[in-house]
């Protein structure tokens, strides 16, 4: 039965033991072959001593030589291939037993236990250190090696009793070995184990780093692709790569329907892809479906022996076994990741069930995030749309009240008084500024909704200054001069209702803020380059405001007492519009003395064009 989570493997934690064994048993052969090559040199040294030193008995004493070295030679043999850690225990106890013992017979024989009391303890604490065989192995090779020359010397000297010091003195070297055989080995295992533990837990940040790694793969790619059809395409070919695994897929789940539907899929056959997108998964269709829960993983590491999906069908699909994530927000089921192999069963690892899961998350965070994009655009579009149809409507009325107006001005209904005509200039200004804002508020919707494109004509550009002049009029107060500063008389190549809106924003801009003084208009052209620029004498503009002014609905002075209207769309508009020309909008200012801004952008004169 399929689980979400399974037991640690007992072979995950055998594995250090069993490098402990294996490297034992190197070691143990690796110093056993050492110890024998050196037993061998110390007796054909010895051996070399006895022809100077002990002439008379030669026979006897090269016999025992020649069995020591044999043992030794035998050991080096038995050790060879792959011998068991018992083999390579017993091996030197054996060759150690015979090259002591037979010493002893042979020190007895020439009169001389010296050698043999010297070679036991040398022998004692050259074991304990050399050999990585634990305690009671070093207790029975002390035990020998001690005995045979406390026994060689005994027999020599004919008493034990005289000796009695020496064999306390022997046995305490003798226990020392073995303490010291044990400090060297717990020593040893203790240096294992923490290069155990530092293996174990570099591979395992190593493991977590290539795992962080692949996340951040997916959460690029899935932020690459945010709301593009091939997204969750993307994705399962991440994970595939990522599992390692023959195929997955996602499935999207229905909530208004109570279905799942396949959504994508990688690895799989095409006619397998084509049959799963024509069904619909309801809860009641199989078991797996209403198995997956938020935020634990459903495992088939075999699909043979579970009841989640009929094994049937996992084979008609290609899938021996599976797993999968579930795709969450909020606590609800958005849909689910699956993942698997054609033909390999058996469970999956910690770091693929990591990866799932955490592959899913992303995925649940980027079907959310492009799910709220989609609102704000659908959200923004009635916006527009809402803006667009207000602000046309309202211009209707105001181009009435705008007529009616110029007709009391012009005195169409006869002529007015003074206070009538101030009445009447009044309406007037405060009809223009309220058709600015609407026209203001149309231009940033089509600017927004990226429905602007430049259309290059012919511009004259003095009778385009003079329809601005005229429009303007009713915003020019009392004590303000308008000047215009052009020296361009032919016509240029650009876009006629852009460059109107431009200086008309700048220019009522100017006059906003200007309430004595003047205003001059300025239209210059060189090289293919037009310059604008609207200069005024008016309040000016703080150093620490003019990094802002631009920016959508911004106002120097944006208290609710201010002294001067608008809703800071006019030089956001005329920046937007500048850079679809493709030129540069700058601005100087100095408060109490005015402001200066310049426009330039690309524009070609039509009888350079026209060679006219």
């Amino acid at each position: 039965m399929p689980t979400s989570a399974h037991p640690p493997s007992t072979s995950a934690t055998a594995a250090p033991d069993s490098r402990l064994h294996d490297e034992t048993v190197r070691q143990l052969v690796e110093r056993g072959r050492q110890a024998f090559i050196l037993i061998i040199c110390a007796v054909i040294a010895f051996a070399g001593a006895d022809l100077a030193v002990n002439r008379h008995m030669l026979g006897p004493l090269f016999a025992i030589a020649a069995l020591q070295i044999g043992a030794a030679a035998g050991g080096i043999g038995a050790l060879g291939g792959s011998p068991s850690r018992a083999r390579a225990i017993a091996v030197p106890l054996v060759v150690l037993t015979l090259v002591f013992t037979s010493g002893a017979v042979s020190d007895v024989l020439s009169n001389n236990p010296y050698t043999t009391l010297t070679m036991s303890l040398l022998g004692a604490l050259v074991a304990a250190a050399l050999l990585p065989w634990g305690v009671w192995p070093q207790l029975v090779a002390s035990t020998v090696m001690i005995g045979a020359g406390v026994t060689a010397f005994t027999a020599v000297q004919g008493s034990l009793a005289a000796i009695g010091h020496l064999v306390v003195g022997f046995a305490t070297t003798a226990a020392a070995s073995v303490f010291i055989a044990h400090a060297f080995e717990r020593s040893r295992l203790e240096r294992f184990h923490a290069s155990e533990a530092l293996a174990v837990s570099k591979a395992h940040a190593e493991e977590e780093a290539q795992v962080a790694s692949m996340l951040v793969r997916v959460g690029e790619t899935l932020g690459a692709r945010l709301g593009q059809s091939d997204m969750l395409e993307a994705v399962n070919a991440l994970a595939r790569d990522a599992l390692g695994c023959d195929w997955s897929s996602t499935f999207m789940w229905d909530d208004i329907r109570k279905v799942a539907r396949l959504a994508s899929n990688v690895g799989a056959p095409k006619e397998v892809v084509a049959e799963l997108r024509d069904i619909e998964w309801s809860l009641g269709s199989l078991p797996v479906v209403g198995a997956v829960r938020p935020g634990a993983l459903l495992e088939i590491p075999d699909a043979a022996t579970q009841h989640l999906v009929p094994p049937g069908l996992m084979r008609r699909i290609g899938a021996a076994s599976a797993v999968y994530a579930p795709i969450t927000a909020g606590g609800k089921v958005l849909g689910t990741q699956v993942h698997g192999y054609a033909t390999r069963t058996g469970p999956f690892t910690p770091r693929q069930r990591r990866l799932a899961l955490g592959i899913a998350h992303s995925t649940a965070i980027a079907l959310e995030n492009a799910r709220l994009i989609s609102d704000l655009q659908r959200a923004s579009r009635v916006k527009s749309e809402f803006v667009a149809t207000m602000s046309h409507e309202l211009r209707t009325p105001l181009n009435v009240i705008t007529g009616y107006t110029d007709m009391l001005r012009d005195g169409a209904v006869g002529a007015l008084t003074s206070p009538q005509a101030e009445i009447v200039v009044r309406i007037q200004r405060s009809a223009a500024e309220l058709f600015d804002l609407v026209t203001a508020t149309l231009d940033m919707g089509r600017i927004d909704a990226g429905r602007e494109v430049v259309t290059r004509a012919a511009v004259e550009l003095r009778s385009l200054l003079a329809e601005i002049g005229r429009e303007v009029e009713p915003l020019i107060a009392d004590g303000v001069t308008l000047h215009w500063d052009v020296d361009v008389r032919a016509s240029v190549l650009s876009d006629r209702a852009k460059l109107k809106t431009i200086l008309k924003n700048l220019l009522g801009n100017a006059l906003k803020f200007t309430k004595t003084g003047t205003v001059t208009v300025g239209a210059h052209w060189r090289a293919d380059l037009l310059t604008l620029s609207v200069a005024d004498t008016g309040v000016g503009i703080p150093r620490d405001a003019l990094p802002v002014i631009f920016e959508m609905f911004r106002q120097v002075d944006g208290s609710d007492s201010r002294r001067f209207g608008g809703v800071g769309l006019g030089l956001h508009i005329v920046q937007r519009l500048v850079t679809l020309l493709g030129g540069t909008v700058d601005v100087t200012s100095t408060v109490g003395q005015g402001s200066t801004f310049t426009v330039k952008v690309p524009a070609t004169l039509v009888l350079r064009a026209t060679g006219t």
